[in-house]
């Protein structure tokens, strides 16, 4: 009898050696006093044990609804007394049962019922212990559920997250980073349990290229209930095209099967006017209606109408027209393509800057409306307009060329190298081409027949200058700047109002270079106009290195040439001689 009563007490002993290693683990929540009055008083209860277990669960990013989400074991719940009796309690959860239990109230069972059908459980108990008192049930934080991830996920296994978690949520678990590799194996069970916190994993983004490009099914993911029940889930839907229908709620018990994109599995393609063109997993209940709302609609250019579906068939590829898009029936590897309206689709503009009377940006036809119609558009250049200096950009972006394709007179320079017989000093100075005048069209809005024969494109850019009357002289002068601008005056002019040539000049080699085309001129070839430049050339020069080696040139040939002379005079005297000697005889 005394080693039973020993045995047991040891037991006891343990067991709250246990209980208070177990408290002294639990982080302590600081409140207030709690006041437990009697009745037609009020009181507040605070259930801390509750408050801290529920705190090292997962919380959920969503609203709820009290109408659709289902209570259960492990709930933390608030329930608020007012009337006769006021009382706040704080931080209950729902047992192991299924019940909530109330200080000074009673228990109430809320197992797997809607929020909605607990209040009025809770209602009936509240008036069976207190008249005219009401009551309402508040779900604090909803439990962890446990689901379970199979097939071809990189970590699958039992998860456990919290309750009305969506689909894309509960996926990301077994796409996580998580070290599965310790050495400690209560760390290893802790690891396989999913029970770590969220910050100690790293989640992958649900990006399209993950989604739709990615090597795994999640267009087809199945998910199979506790009663047996199956729901297909589609992210593809969700992320790309926003529907939650497609990203159930899950439920404690489902099992999730992704697998990986088979080679051989059908697909189906939605393309052209449309706002995002998918192609992507096929599924059995897809409809054109349902691809257009994951591709974003119809692109505002999309001719409703002329809606094509593109058909494999033992006799080839079939194109089947569709009438009504909302009934059209698809097969696997259909291709859906939508036609625009071309009407719609070219709305192209031009800016004008600068001076000109109206400056903006100008609706045009793509290389069809002439320089000359969009100076019009413009009202014209004003009065203090240099039109000979203007400049026309063309714009050559990755927009333009997705739009239109490279077009037949299109530049392009990798392809010209290709199979030129340039040394690399040419491909440097086509380099040098390429980078200063591939998108500049020269014009002079002086010159009525180039105004009609330059073609305006979408995005092109015409800037008009202002005329400043001067002109601008460098190079080998004394003082080198700006130079008001005279009609009487003409290189040499300008050159004397810079204080003449510097002593390096090359006199013989002045230029003219024009405004607006750069071109380089001689003095003589042209008239000197507002906004032209005056170069003034230098005499060469040549390095040390290069004088010295320059002169031992000079010398070798000079010393070659002396030796030559010397053995020609010595064969010479050698044929005089010879032939004196021969006369003799």
């Amino acid at each position: 009898m005394l080693l039973m009563c020993f045995e047991t007490a040891t037991g006891q002993q343990i067991r709250m050696d246990d209980d208070q290693r177990r408290a002294s683990q639990v982080r302590p929540i600081e409140t207030g006093s709690i006041d437990v009055t009697g009745a037609g008083g009020s009181f507040y209860f605070l259930d801390q044990l509750g408050i801290n277990m529920a705190m090292t669960g997962l919380a959920s990013g969503e609203s709820i609804d009290p109408d659709t989400y289902i209570l259960g074991p492990g709930d933390m719940v608030t329930i608020v007394l007012e009337g006769n009796m006021t009382g706040t309690f704080r931080g209950l959860i729902v047992n192991s049962q299924g019940k909530i239990t109330i200080p000074n109230v009673g228990s109430v069972d809320v197992n797997r019922v809607s929020i909605t059908t607990a209040s009025g459980r809770l209602s009936e108990l509240v008036e069976t212990s207190f008249r005219e008192t009401e009551s309402a049930l508040i779900l604090e934080r909803p439990r962890n559920v446990n689901v379970h991830i199979a097939g071809d996920v990189p970590n699958p296994g039992s998860y456990f997250i919290p309750a009305h978690t969506r689909l894309d949520k509960a996926v990301l678990q077994a796409f996580s980073d998580a070290d599965m590799t310790s050495g400690d194996v209560e760390q290893e069970l802790l690891n396989r349990s999913r029970i770590a916190r969220p910050q100690q994993v790293e989640m992958p983004n649900l990006t399209r290229d993950f989604l739709v490009d990615g090597k795994y099914s999640f267009r087809n993911i199945r998910m199979v209930r506790e009663d047996g029940s199956e729901i297909l889930g589609d992210l593809v839907g969700y992320v790309v095209g926003g529907d939650k229908s497609r990203n159930p709620v899950i439920q404690h018990g489902d099992v999730i099967y992704i697998y990986e994109k088979k080679a051989y599995a059908p697909q189906i393609s939605i393309s052209g006017s449309v706002m995002s063109p998918l192609k992507t997993e096929y599924r059995p209940d897809d409809t054109i209606e349902r691809l257009l709302e994951i591709a974003g609609g119809f692109s505002f250019d999309a001719d409703t109408l002329d809606i094509r579906v593109f058909r494999y068939s033992f006799d080839g590829i079939q194109q089947v027209p569709v009438e009504d898009y909302t009934q059209f029936e698809l097969q696997p590897n259909d291709r859906i393509v939508v036609g625009y309206d071309r009407d719609l689709r070219f709305s192209f503009s031009a800016e004008v800057s600068g001076e000109a009377v109206s400056p903006g940006i100008f609706p045009v036809e793509h290389g069809v409306t002439t320089a000359r119609e969009l100076l019009e558009f413009a009202g014209g250049i004003t009065d203090v307009a240099q039109p000979n200096a203007a400049r026309l950009t063309r714009h050559r972006g990755p927009q333009d060329q997705l739009r239109f394709g490279r077009e037949t007179h299109a530049y392009d320079r990798l392809r010209i190298r290709r199979t030129s017989d340039q040394v690399l000093e040419g491909f440097e100075y086509l380099a040098l081409e390429d980078s200063l005048g591939q998108n500049h069209v020269f014009i002079d809005l002086n010159d009525p027949d180039q105004l009609d024969r330059v073609r305006i494109y979408d995005n092109d850019r015409l800037h008009i200058p202002k005329d400043q009357h001067s002109i601008f002289v460098f190079g080998q002068v004394m003082n080198s700047g700006y130079f008001t601008y005279d009609p009487a005056f003409n290189a040499e002019d300008y050159i004397d109002q810079a204080g003449g040539y510097a002593i390096a000049a090359e006199t013989q080699r002045v230029f003219v270079i024009k405004a607006g085309s750069n071109a380089w001129m001689r003095p003589h070839e042209t008239s000197i106009e507002s906004g032209d430049l005056v170069f003034v050339d230098r005499t060469p020069y040549e390095s040390v290195e290069s004088q010295r080696l320059a002169e031992f040139q000079r010398r070798e040939i000079r010393n070659r040439n002396i030796q030559l002379i010397f053995t020609g005079i010595g064969a010479i005297a050698s044929v005089i001689t010879a032939y004196v000697a021969v006369q003799r005889l």
